[in-house]
């Protein structure tokens, strides 16, 4: 009975030290794009999302001029059939920018 405690203490130690080591990778590899995207205010460039927007018609990415960026949100002015149509999504949706020179 004490060694069946002994391997399930081990087990769970292990396991511990595990889940630790998962949150230390995801805190480190956290991009802040809040203090990012201000940088590319007024230029032509790409955004990349997480997931797709259906209801903004946004299915990998959207390229236009970035207009503005707050706190929580970003605002792009992209041209679709010779209209320019702005677009307004979460910063929380970015998985990557890239500018188009």
């Amino acid at each position: 009975m004490t060694i069946f405690l002994l391997i399930v203490i081990i087990g769970l130690l292990i396991y511990i030290i595990c889940e630790y080591k998962k949150e230390n990778r995801k805190v480190d590899t956290k991009i802040s794009w809040e203090k990012l995207l201000p940088g590319y205010v007024g230029k032509n460039c790409e955004i990349v999302v997480k997931e797709p927007l259906v209801n903004i018609d946004v299915m990998y990415s959207v390229k236009g001029i970035m207009t503005d960026v707050d706190d929580e949100w970003l605002e792009m002015e992209c041209t679709v059939k010779k209209k320019k149509v702005l677009k307004i999504f979460r910063i929380a949706n970015v998985n990557g920018i890239k500018e188009i020179v």
